[in-house]
């Protein structure tokens, strides 16, 4: 095949995949239009019917008075031949003869019209079972098209509300955790407080000579020369050894 021929495929493939995605798309107005469409022929086959099944009684009625004219004629022509008018008989037997010959014609059309009658009629019958057939089927998958968005819709909400709860979520962790670092400032200040606190008592405590340990270089001097001091280099606070 030429690249042409190629092109000239592919885009014969194309343009049937875009029709085909038309179809499924309207498929339900189609399915709809095609049970119209098929209702409109099957009323047109009735009246065909109709007419089919008129002429035959009007054949049927031909027949029946043809068969009555037959049948008094030949009565007729025997009582002509009974009294002698052969004339008369002749005559009659030739009108006999016509008739035969027209009951033959309408015999032979009511044979023909009689099967055609009734093969319309089992036409007529199967498509109206296939028209109501198709009905409910059309009925089922539009009630089952209904059911299928429906739950679309539901997944789509369902997905939707996942989503926002996934964010509220989120949220909810960023919240915790600014909380906690909030949570943890406050409880590093109040322990920096505190160990302020705790210096300044101390600095109070020293002010007052109270628990200090610390002797300036004259406080080491004044011991070391005092005559009374048996351990000179003992700390203030602690006890004399004996």
């Amino acid at each position: 095949m030429s690249a042409w021929g190629k092109i000239f495929t592919a885009i014969r493939g194309g343009a049937n995949e875009a029709a085909e995605a038309i179809a499924d798309g309207q498929s339900m107005r189609i399915l709809d239009q095609e049970i119209r469409d098929a209702e409109q022929s099957l009323r047109q086959a009735r009246s065909d019917l109709a007419g089919i099944m008129a002429s035959n009684k009007t054949v049927m009625r031909r027949i029946e008075e043809n068969r009555a004219k037959e049948a008094k004629d030949t009565d007729s022509a025997r009582a002509a031949i009974a009294a002698g008018r052969t004339d008369l008989a002749q005559g009659l037997a030739q009108r006999i003869a016509t008739i035969r010959g027209e009951l033959q014609r309408d015999q032979a059309e009511l044979d023909q019209l009689l099967p055609r009658q009734q093969q319309m009629l089992r036409a007529i019958q199967d498509t109206e079972a296939r028209i109501t057939q198709m009905k409910r089927e059309v009925e089922n998958v539009k009630a089952n098209e209904a059911l299928l968005k429906a739950q679309s819709a539901l997944a789509h909400s369902q997905s939707g509300i996942n989503t926002r709860l996934g964010s509220a979520v989120d949220s909810l962790e960023r919240i915790k955790k600014r909380q906690e670092a909030t949570a943890g400032r406050i409880a590093a200040g109040a322990e920096l407080a505190a160990l302020e606190n705790g210096n300044d008592l101390d600095r109070q405590l020293l002010e007052a000579g109270i628990g200090g340990s610390n002797q300036s270089a004259d406080d080491i001097l004044a011991q070391l020369m005092s005559p009374s001091s048996v351990d000179p280099l003992s700390l203030p606070g602690q006890k004399k050894s004996d």
